[in-house]
């Protein structure tokens, strides 16, 4: 075999990757610490004025929206500094006098798309460790109670629904719309449930998008709900199996869609196994003759193992002396043999 010459590379040479670094598809070398930094990149809290139809009259009035989103006290210095945005230009705001200036200034998005909204970075330890949308809650901290399923129309989208019930009075609702590409698109909103006498009244405190095959990973953000954003559910008759009410909707102009959620059966059982003594053995559906064969003898030879093992030594002999040949004379015993010899002597 010929060994093909290699071709020279001009300019600077490869760097060898040493501890510490790492190659990238370019070959360029960087480090693995920075990497790691992105990965453990703060998430952004945001306040969509543009949904929320709000705008703060003063600063002090936005760690009141975090401190609700979050149920936690939250001092104004600890979110600081506040950044104001429409996704194109960024404006901070300091006093009381930047918010108008804020709100009022042109954007160059288009209209039908332009939104405004503040940026905070959240504190740590308000988030979950690892956390992982879709995975980890971010405010339910109890046991599962509960869990409903549905599949509804939302404007001319199929949108599939599932609430999830905890008995630290928190909800995790979370909605997909299938066909949306390589992965589907999910919407989960978290907040507080009270249980009322007709159902159920939602308060939403969080809200937040994914989609596996997001690009690039780093632009996930949680978003604050409205203040009056509340939503009833009522019982369908008077079992506990299906709620009925509206649910915010995630697509199309309306701001509510109505959803019509199943109870699922619990996954884990509650009762102990219980074992009837008196019932028969049943008959097997693969092998007849064992079957037959259990069905004779019943459960009397699995109690007893002397027993079992009696029988098989008789069904041994048994096989042993119908598979000797019919016609075959039977072997006469030597005590037998000798016995008419002695009378004669």
């Amino acid at each position: 075999r010929k060994q093909r010459p290699q071709p020279t590379r001009q300019g600077p040479s490869r760097i060898r990757p040493t501890r510490g670094t790492q190659l990238h598809s370019d070959g360029r070398a960087g480090s693995t610490e920075c990497h790691a930094a992105m990965s453990r990149k703060r998430i952004d809290f945001e306040i969509n004025l543009t949904k929320m139809k709000w705008c703060p009259k003063l600063i002090s009035e936005i760690p009141e929206v975090m401190s609700r989103s979050f149920e936690r006290e939250t001092p104004l210095k600890l979110i600081q500094p506040l950044v104001g945005t429409d996704h194109v230009k960024e404006w901070p705001l300091n006093e009381d006098k930047d918010i108008p200036e804020f709100f009022n200034a042109p954007t160059m998005m288009r209209e039908w798309i332009a939104e405004k909204l503040i940026k905070i970075k959240i504190p740590h330890g308000y988030m979950p460790k690892d956390f992982v949308p879709k995975k980890v809650k971010i405010l339910a901290k109890g046991a599962r109670v509960a869990k409903f399923y549905g599949e509804d129309t939302c404007s001319t989208r199929t949108v599939q629904c599932s609430l999830k019930l905890f008995d630290c009075n928190h909800f995790y609702i979370k909605q997909t719309l299938p066909g949306s590409g390589a992965s589907p698109h999910w919407t989960i909103f978290e907040g507080r449930w009270h249980a009322t006498e007709r159902g159920l009244r939602l308060e939403f405190l969080l809200r937040y998008s994914w989609q596996l095959s997001r690009k690039p990973g780093i632009e996930f953000a949680v978003e604050a709900c409205r203040p009056d954003l509340f939503c009833s559910l009522a019982w369908d008759g008077e079992t506990e199996r299906q709620l009925n009410g509206n649910l915010p909707a995630i697509v199309g102009t309306d701001d509510l869609f109505w959803v019509e959620l199943v109870r699922e059966g619990d996954t884990t059982g509650v009762a102990k196994i219980r074992w009837n003594e008196d019932c028969p053995v049943q008959p097997s559906w693969r092998r007849k003759d064992d079957a037959l064969e259990e069905d004779e003898t019943g459960n009397a030879g699995r109690n007893d193992p002397s027993s079992s093992s009696s029988e098989q030594r008789n069904g041994a002999s048994a096989s042993s002396v119908s598979s000797a040949p019919p016609c075959a004379p039977a072997a006469r015993r030597p005590e037998a043999a000798s016995a008419p010899a002695a009378a004669a002597a």
